[in-house]
């Protein structure tokens, strides 16, 4: 399969990308002209460089392509300013899909935002120690209305806090995007995503996984 995958350089997208290697998959990424520059990298991997908001870059990446697997972040607990990257990313994302008719995309989205059933986290855990986390979870908040909003067959993949601990390989999943727990690893939730991807599993759903 084709997959286009942004979010590539994150310690989650890393994680796809390995195993949608293994897989077998064809995969492109739109990196940040800064980020392809020096960027190592499997020399069968096509890479476009560009911003995820850029519909030029955008469409260039899903020229050919059969899936998406949008995975984008502001890098850790980001600056705690609002920053709208992965809607507006979205958005693009979606739109230019439409035009090449690809209809399959799946979205990295947290525990935490409102409906996941995460009140430990955001009640507590967020408040009191790692406020910066409040403009992220916004964010993924108005991402998901956007994918609400599409015509795509898209899912929403709510991750408990990623650590690179070695895969159990085991995930617990709730199709309802209620928390089941609190931390997952990569290589589970990356197995997880292309799981979705290759079985056409949780379309227009929002999920949530777990260790």
């Amino acid at each position: 399969m084709k997959i286009t995958l942004f979010g590539a350089t994150g310690m989650g997208g890393k994680a796809v990308l390995r195993k949608a290697l293994e897989r077998g998959h064809d995969v492109t990424l739109l990196l940040r002209p800064q980020t392809a520059s020096g960027a190592s990298l499997p020399q069968h991997v096509r890479v476009i460089a560009g911003d995820a908001r850029d519909p030029d870059a955008v469409r260039a990446a899903l020229v050919g392509g059969d899936a998406v697997i949008q995975y984008l972040g502001v890098g850790g607990m980001g600056d705690g300013k609002p920053n709208d990257l992965v809607p507006d990313a979205t958005r693009v994302i979606l739109d230019e899909m439409a035009q090449q008719d690809i209809t399959r995309i799946v979205c990295a989205s947290n525990i935490g935002v409102p409906g996941s059933g995460a009140w430990l986290f955001r009640k507590l855990l967020v408040p009191l120690a790692a406020r910066k986390l409040i403009p992220i979870l916004a964010a993924k908040v108005k991402m998901e209305a956007i994918l609400r909003a599409s015509s795509a067959d898209w899912t929403a993949v709510r991750l408990a806090a990623l650590n690179e601990k070695p895969d159990r390989g085991r995930v617990r999943v709730s199709a309802e995007g209620l928390t089941q727990g609190y931390t997952i690893t990569t290589g589970d939730a990356a197995n997880f995503v292309l799981d979705s991807i290759e079985l056409r599993q949780f379309l227009r759903q929002t999920v949530a996984i777990s260790n």
